[in-house]
């Protein structure tokens, strides 16, 4: 039986539903994604997965609790999850993965208070047969990205052992051909790119650029959703803020392991 799971990535909202972000209320586009999703009968998804940068900016953690508030979030599930979402009448179990606009102690303290107050956000967990990890590479307060020693080690042991395996993560373990975010890899990342490329992993989920790209590292899918919120543009003059409409992914696991998305667009933005 086929396993189907929702990817959001890149929200960045504010203290509440309204707050603004460079004029635009990324608050309303989330709720406006989520609302969406219910509206779809939740596309039959096992569950949400929102990888990183939830909100705005580390220096703003209240905004975890509008966060909070926009998800409807309930439960008392360490990091990263599963907390329920009930938005919208969505009642989904929801997990994190942080970003680099996410201070892991505060998003700790403020989403996951009953688990470890400190740390990077690796984790494993089952559904329906696929394991799931969540890859933390460590990085905040900047775009330039390395992954810690200790998140690769954690990695490697786990892909040690050969189950069918997902992997959501924040940062793109690849090359997008956009030079103003391939220059902020990490110079090591064909060591990255080797671990994955002879592993069990069956697909990769991350966010970080707000733009959608499919890439592969040999055989295994790489997929960036877009954000719920701006983007930078990048091929027309200097960088500059665009909007796009707000984008979220349906993931479908097959049972011999293949996996299909289908990106979901809002009509316009909000």
């Amino acid at each position: 039986m086929s396993l189907k799971f929702i990817h959001i990535t890149d929200s960045h909202v504010g203290e509440t539903v309204d707050t603004l972000l460079y004029l635009y209320a990324s608050g309303r586009a989330l709720s406006a994604a989520l609302a969406h999703i219910a509206r779809h009968d939740r596309h039959g998804a096992a569950f949400i997965a929102h990888t990183g940068d939830m909100i705005c900016t580390s220096s703003r953690p209240e905004s975890y609790e509008g966060a909070r508030a926009i998800y409807g979030l309930e439960g008392e599930a360490p990091a990263p999850g599963p907390l329920v979402s009930r938005a919208h009448g969505l009642d989904l179990p929801w997990y994190y993965i942080p970003g680099n606009a996410d201070d892991r102690d505060a998003c700790r303290a403020r989403i996951f208070p009953r688990g470890p107050r400190h740390g990077l956000f690796n984790y494993s967990w089952e559904v329906g047969g696929i394991r799931f990890l969540s890859l933390d590479w460590g990085a905040w307060k900047t775009d330039v990205y390395t992954l810690e020693p200790s998140a690769f080690a954690w990695l490697e042991t786990q892909l040690q052992q050969s189950v069918p395996t997902i992997i959501l993560t924040h940062h793109p373990p690849v090359h997008v051909g956009v030079e103003l975010f391939d220059r902020m890899t990490p110079e090591d990342l064909p060591r990255l790119q080797n671990l994955i490329r002879d592993s069990s992993v069956k697909a990769v989920f991350h966010g970080h650029t707000h733009y959608p790209w499919e890439t592969r590292i040999g055989q295994v899918p790489v997929f960036g959703t877009g954000s719920i919120t701006y983007r930078l543009s990048y091929d027309e003059g200097p960088p500059h803020l665009k909007l796009f409409p707000p984008q979220y992914r349906v993931v479908t696991v097959q049972d011999d392991g293949s996996v299909s998305t289908k990106v979901w667009e809002l009509e316009s933005p909000v």
